[in-house]
């Protein structure tokens, strides 16, 4: 009998060899490297390692296009530019599809908004009405004027508080999130008190839900799409969590499209997202848009970009104040520039950004060096296809390391020092494949142009009405990043600001 089981095991080893090594090159599959899925797990428990490095660490030693096997799941990793412009030029539809991953489920109404949705007819409008009927709004005279008055009042928030030890990442928070909801809303409503995090009886603010469902998004993996089994073993703790914090964004997102709607019938008429989707509805006398324009699907719109977008921006502007206050010299010039074009008789305005060039550059090199997103949003493959002479599969997961590529010595010199200076060449000139903090193609982030706005608006405004330091004598920030899949500051920015001589006077006004 146990000659019996010796041959069993046996026979189990070597299917498994055969359909590992033999297979793959039958069927002509990408590579995929011996003990990859193992790699990334001690890297992740033992090293605590950020897995975009750990994927780029993969792909230098096997190649730029592989496939690997986490769990039950085929993903195919790109981590190279010259591949992910030949996905996403020639497969870029193949690969519009999403995985159904928890956080879709949950998070995205059963895969019906605009960050979950497969490829089809409702993905389509849902897009179309994104990027040309919502997200222009940011442009118009209104929202610009806010968007510059949440500025000013972070401005008069650090003011108050100058000479002592500020938390950046929450002021940042609160600015984004501000921004976003008076273009949705005409209000903000970020500084409302929040519950605490394990009171399951309390409202939430939508700050609260937007930084919480993404941190579930991008910080616990959803192991039970990887393996199933484990939902049969009773592993639901997250789906639980994610379930009970989505049913209290539905009911906060319901009082907030009541009350925009009540204000239209009252006939207080403003520019804002929600008004003019409510109208949609409104002017439908057949109800043929009645499903596109539903009251769910406006609260799925807006959630999915607050939620998206308020930590990344937020996590943006972190990154690039830490590199400044790591690179005097490059503060310094930022200043000098702004400086001299705005003066110090008025505040940085929209308009003048196309002015500071040299402030665009810090921004892409901070995006560059620390794309928050390194590695996209994960696609799927919705039939088999062809990537460099390889098949991939119907169904594979796409994961595309924007870090690795950010970081590519092949293409970008000394990658890992921040010199802004590398763009002041470029500024107009496009090589998409090379710089992709907000993806590519279909699936690339709707709220781009916003995002970049905000960023470098508040970024020049700082810049050019304080002095800052770091705390504690510290020479150095700490550039720590944690190790989720969003590649935000382990450590908290704590900095010192002290107004400038010449801006006191404005400053003072806020």
């Amino acid at each position: 009998m146990e000659g019996l089981h010796f041959y069993i095991l046996l026979l189990i080893l070597a299917i498994s060899l055969f359909n590992k090594y033999v297979v793959p090159k039958i069927k002509n599959l990408p590579p995929t490297p011996p003990l990859s899925a193992l790699t990334v797990i001690v890297n992740r428990c033992l090293f605590d390692q950020p897995i975009h490095r750990t994927l780029a660490q993969i792909a230098s030693g096997h190649g730029p296009i592989l496939l690997l096997h986490f769990g039950c799941r085929r993903v195919l990793l790109v981590s190279s530019s010259s591949v992910a412009e030949e996905l996403f030029t020639k497969n870029d539809k193949v690969f519009a599809n999403r995985p159904k991953l928890l956080p879709g489920k949950v998070f995205g109404h059963n895969f019906t908004n605009l960050a979950w949705a497969p490829h089809g007819p409702l993905w389509r409008h849902l897009r179309r009405v994104s990027c040309v009927e919502i997200l222009p709004f940011h442009r118009l005279p209104a929202q610009q004027e806010s968007c510059a008055e949440e500025v000013k009042m972070l401005l008069g928030s650090l003011f108050r508080s100058r000479d002592e030890k500020v938390a950046l990442h929450p002021l940042f928070l609160d600015l984004v999130l501000d921004v976003t909801m008076r273009m949705f809303t005409g209000k903000r409503y970020c500084r409302k008190k929040m519950a605490k995090a394990d009171d399951v009886s309390q409202p939430i603010s939508l700050l609260d839900y937007a930084t919480r469902s993404f941190r579930m998004t991008t910080g616990e993996p959803d192991a039970c799409y990887f393996m199933p089994i484990l939902k049969l073993l009773g592993m639901k703790d997250l789906e639980q969590r994610c379930n009970e914090l989505q049913r209290k964004g539905d009911i906060l997102m319901d009082s907030l499209i009541e009350e925009v709607r009540t204000r239209m019938l009252s006939g207080e008429k403003e520019e804002n997202v929600i008004e003019f989707l409510l109208a949609r509805q409104k002017d439908d006398p057949k109800q043929k848009l009645n499903k596109l324009y539903s009251d769910e699907i406006i609260s799925g719109l807006v959630m999915v970009l607050a939620s998206a977008g308020t930590e990344t921006t937020a996590g943006i502007l972190e990154w690039a104040f830490s590199l400044l206050l790591n690179h005097p010299e490059v503060l310094r010039k930022a200043h000098n520039e702004i400086e001299n074009y705005v003066r110090n008789d008025r505040f940085l305005e929209l308009s003048d950004l196309e002015h500071l060039p040299y402030l665009s550059c810090i921004v892409k090199e901070t995006m560059r060096m620390y794309p928050v997103a390194p590695l996209i949003v994960p696609h799927e493959s919705s039939r088999e296809c062809t990537i460099r002479g390889y098949n991939v599969p119907k169904g594979t997961m796409l994961m595309v390391n924007v870090w690795a590529i950010h970081h590519d010595p092949k293409i970008w010199d000394e990658p890992m020092k921040f010199k802004p200076e590398r763009f002041e060449n470029v500024i107009g000139k496009r090589d998409p494949f090379k710089l992709m903090p907000f993806g590519y193609g279909r699936r690339s982030c709707p709220g781009k142009h916003m995002a970049v706005r905000v960023i470098t608006l508040a970024l020049g405004s700082l810049i050019h009405c304080f002095d800052w330091e770091g705390v504690n004598n510290q020479k150095k920030v700490d550039l720590t990043e944690e190790t989720g899949l969003a590649l935000l500051k382990a450590q908290p920015l704590m900095a010192i600001c002290h107004p400038r001589s010449d801006m006191v006077d404005l400053l003072s006004e806020i």
